[in-house]
């Protein structure tokens, strides 16, 4: 699959503003996520640490994971204590 999302580059810089608190970083209305805007209308959002999820316990856990999502929600990445994992279409784990 082509790899169809922002450069990892751009991942790494929205990570460390997202975690880091630069500016830019927004918090949603609803979740209270924090979210970081890529390009293409990507988003970057931090993990919830609410759930029963491996992620979200990892998100308990202290970990920095976030995820790079489309504007129709289809998540495109995966960035775990900045290490980052491209997703294949219905690959969430």
């Amino acid at each position: 699959m082509k790899w169809d999302g922002p450069a990892a580059g751009r991942i790494l810089v929205a990570f460390e503003k997202l975690f880091g608190g630069g500016r830019g970083v927004r918090r949603h209305p609803r979740t209270n996520l924090r979210h970081v805007e890529l390009e293409d209308g990507a988003l970057l959002v931090e993990q919830s640490p609410r759930g029963a999820g491996e992620w979200a316990e990892r998100a308990r856990a202290g970990r920095r994971v976030a995820w790079v999502v489309a504007r129709d929600g289809t998540p495109l990445a995966r960035v775990n204590d900045g290490e980052i994992t491209m997703l294949e279409p219905n690959d969430e784990g």
